[in-house]
């Protein structure tokens, strides 16, 4: 293993996250509607919630600053914002086990990883929507100015995680959760 497990988790991970981007990246450069890209946050927050409420159980107490990094409720903001009904959105019934702090960590990867590219998929939205990433795009544009600074906190908490059965399940949770993001994703039809 390489001196930080960040790093190691980001090379073990690599192909599910790729396969990931990729499907998202082609949705979202279909979007040029505000219904297209309602669809997308609907299919954002059934996936993103239920995963969020079970790691409230094990994040709560081990990442002090958790209650900050949920981002369903940003999602269900710019929904309100962009007049949509945010009673009864459909979530996914398929995510990965998590049961442990290791396991809640390889999850959380792949939601604090989305921070990253949130402000160039917000730049690329409004665009496409012809109008500024203000009002209704606060789940991609992340923790604005604090994005790279929150995710330096989270990349250090990874690489507290100690011992290889620990390492390895938090890298098996992190597949499992592009993977199933994935197989989520591919429930959403893109709204032209």
């Amino acid at each position: 293993m390489s001196a930080l497990f960040s790093d190691e988790l980001k090379l073990g991970t690599k192909s599910e996250h790729a396969q990931l981007e990729k499907k998202l990246v082609l949705d979202i450069k279909k979007i040029n509607t505000v219904a297209g890209y309602t669809a997308l946050l609907k299919m954002f927050y059934g996936f993103y919630h239920p995963i969020e409420q079970q790691l409230d159980a094990y994040l709560a107490p081990g990442l002090p600053d958790f209650p900050e990094r949920r981002k369903s409720a940003a999602i269900l903001q710019d929904l309100e914002v962009l007049g949509e009904d945010t009673a009864n959105l459909p979530l996914a019934g398929d995510i990965p086990q998590i049961d442990s702090y290791a396991a809640a960590l390889g999850a959380s990867y792949v939601l604090e990883g989305s921070t990253l590219g949130g402000s160039i998929i917000a730049k690329m939205i409004s665009s496409q929507l012809g109008r500024q990433p203000g009002k209704g795009f606060s789940f991609f544009s992340g923790y604005g100015e604090n994005t790279m600074p929150m995710w330096q906190v989270f990349r250090a908490q990874l690489n507290k995680l100690s011992g290889a059965n620990d390492q390895e399940l938090a890298v098996r949770t992190a597949k499992q959760t592009f993977l199933k993001f994935n197989q989520w994703a591919g429930t959403y039809e893109p709204v032209l």
